[in-house]
């Protein structure tokens, strides 16, 4: 028998243009939560009718040779990080083009706090709200760091996505949920 099997990291992005209204502690998130777990397309459907979500999106991403690199560190011992991703980042730059070997955004202009972290068995949900009062903007490029502090460019570069452009405006939320799953 043969037990050779390579561990990956899959990285799915869901992202979510939702209603002003749309609180981070209200129903609708909760809900959107729920479907990142299942997948279960009524659950979308039916807050698309409702208004809550105005648009969506799924994306897969990398994850940097800075961020694998932390998490080796954290099951060597070694505890220079905590491996916790704690900053969500958004930037516009022109084209952007992430790779292994980035270490930061081309051009952030905006992060915040994780709002939530959570996993079940070898899944880890890493969830972000940006209010309608937060920011606003096309952004072209999204992250999150490991150990970030409220100060640009700071933290490791965990994951690294070219967004394709999301439009987000004063009167909307945006509600970026990453799933990392361990196989």
């Amino acid at each position: 028998m043969n037990l050779q099997h390579e561990m990956t990291i899959k990285v799915n992005i869901n992202t979510f243009v939702l209603a002003e209204w749309v609180k981070e502690t209200g129903k609708e998130v909760m809900m959107l939560r729920e479907y990142v777990k299942t997948g279960k397309k009524s659950i979308l459907a039916s807050l698309k009718k409702s208004g809550a979500v105005i648009f969506s999106k799924h994306k897969h991403n990398l994850i940097t040779t800075a961020g694998r690199t932390v998490l080796a560190r954290r099951l060597a011992g070694n505890t220079t990080y905590t491996g916790s991703i704690n900053y969500g980042l958004l930037g516009t730059q022109v084209s952007p083009s992430p790779s292994n070997s980035s270490t930061q955004l081309g051009t952030e202009v905006f992060r915040k706090l994780a709002s939530s972290l959570a996993y079940d068995n070898n899944i880890a949900y890493v969830d972000f709200f940006y209010t309608a009062g937060d920011t606003n903007g096309t952004y072209t490029e999204f992250g999150n760091v490991i150990d970030g502090t409220a100060s640009v460019n700071t933290g490791q570069l965990f994951s690294y996505i070219a967004t394709g452009g999301w439009v987000k405006s004063s009167a909307q939320s945006l509600f970026v949920s990453c799933k990392y799953t361990i196989s």
